[in-house]
């Protein structure tokens, strides 16, 4: 599997306040702090477990429980198409 990463169109950007937000095709989606902290890590080259070391390490977590949670909203934010596996160069 390729590292995730956005999808064409999707966005993730801080408000004025610091509040994480997703620019989608539709509009703008507010994400929660846990979520901002995961979208925020996808670039295309961080794998999973990159993205969930990192947040381990960051907030004093075990890897496999933060490793869940990336998981989990991650194929939430794929089922509603806003993050894809990052293209492979050819």
């Amino acid at each position: 599997m390729n590292p995730p990463a956005l999808a064409q169109g999707v966005r993730f950007r801080r408000s004025a306040d610091g509040q994480g937000v997703l620019l989608v095709p539709e509009g703008v989606v507010n994400l929660n702090d846990s979520a901002a902290a995961i979208v925020e890590l996808l670039d295309g080259k961080r794998t999973i477990d990159a993205i969930a070391a990192a947040l381990g390490e960051r907030y004093g977590m075990d890897n496999a429980v933060v490793r869940s949670d990336v998981e989990d909203l991650l194929q939430r934010l794929a089922e509603k198409m806003w993050v894809a596996e990052a293209a492979t160069a050819p």
